[in-house]
């Protein structure tokens, strides 16, 4: 009678941790990149959240961005290929040349910028409103949240 018990213990056990609602990773893909994003953490600093806070407008379809780095307005295309998840960069970013009493923001973007070489979300919830790029060697170089 024991050994039933136990059985039967064990038995309800496992249905439990089998029926326990696990929480699936949350992915992102070039798609939600698509739309424009306020540029909020750049390598490990929050961002400025001033009248000219950085922005990135994503036009995934036509492989394009721009937007703003602070001061200066910012275009150029980008490269990813959907076999190639999450693999992405930002080739041949040009900007405008207006001066700036601080340049020293505007200079970080367009350097991190040239960095990039991947993304993945930025939390477990979705839909994606955050997301985070990254450099050859793993580290975080910019957040970015998405404009409401």
């Amino acid at each position: 009678m024991k050994r039933f018990l136990y059985v039967c213990l064990v038995l309800i056990g496992v249905g439990v941790l089998v029926s326990c609602k696990t929480q699936k990773a949350v992915t992102v893909t070039f798609s939600d990149l698509d739309g424009e994003w306020n540029i909020v953490e750049l390598n490990g600093k929050a961002v400025k959240a001033i009248d000219g806070r950085p922005f990135i407008l994503f036009d995934i379809p036509r492989k394009t961005l721009s937007g703003n780095a602070g001061c200066n307005r910012i275009m150029g295309n980008i490269e990813y290929n959907d076999t190639q998840k999450n693999i992405i960069k930002f080739p041949k970013i040009a900007a405008t040349r207006m001066a700036c009493p601080d340049m020293d923001e505007e200079r970080e973007v367009l350097q991190t910028l040239d960095k990039i070489v991947r993304f993945e979300p930025e939390g477990v919830t979705a839909p994606v409103t955050k997301i985070a790029f990254y450099g050859t060697d793993n580290t975080k170089l910019m957040v970015i949240e998405k404009k409401l």
